[in-house]
């Protein structure tokens, strides 16, 4: 019976000295509110979470004095790229590679056989996707035209005249 009762009072010992201590870590933390405000349950902690973490504002309007009025940069309009490059930066690694039964540039059968379909389709396939395709093989900054020229210039790589 003695052995369980040291144990207790051991448990209970443990577990008033960690509570202690929490306080104690816990206690300079936050001066500036109350103890039921620091909890993160309470009104002031929540409405510090959904508040929105922007204003936008108008010019000229008097609610934003001192916000800052300096506007965004433009946003830097990509260099046109030339078929070749968007090949080799965006088509090569399954074009090349013939990953996911991607015709490979240069397999003169494999382009040929849908070259005969005619440009219009393989330009349309190439835009909304075929097969294990993604639409524009995931090329979205790239243009119709750009996906036009991207697959006449792997035709003119791969099916010899």
């Amino acid at each position: 019976m003695q052995v369980y009762r040291a144990s207790f009072l051991a448990i209970i010992l443990a577990a008033t000295s960690l509570f202690s201590l929490n306080s104690f870590a816990t206690s300079g933390k936050d001066n500036t509110h109350t103890l039921g405000e620091r909890s993160i349950f309470s009104e002031r902690a929540i409405n510090e979470r959904l508040a929105p973490s922007a204003k936008v504002c108008m010019e000229g309007d008097s609610a934003c004095q001192g916000a800052s009025t300096s506007t965004p940069a433009p946003t830097q309009i990509a260099a046109a790229q030339t078929p070749e490059q968007i090949y080799q930066t965006k088509c090569m690694a399954c074009h090349a590679t013939g990953a996911a039964g991607a015709p490979k540039v240069g397999d003169e059968a494999a382009w040929k056989a849908r070259a005969e379909k005619g440009i219009d389709t393989l330009v349309k396939n190439a835009i909304s996707g075929v097969n294990a395709m993604p639409p524009k093989g995931m090329c979205m900054d790239c243009s119709d035209a750009d996906i036009k020229a991207v697959v006449e210039y792997m035709i003119s790589q791969s099916v010899k005249k």
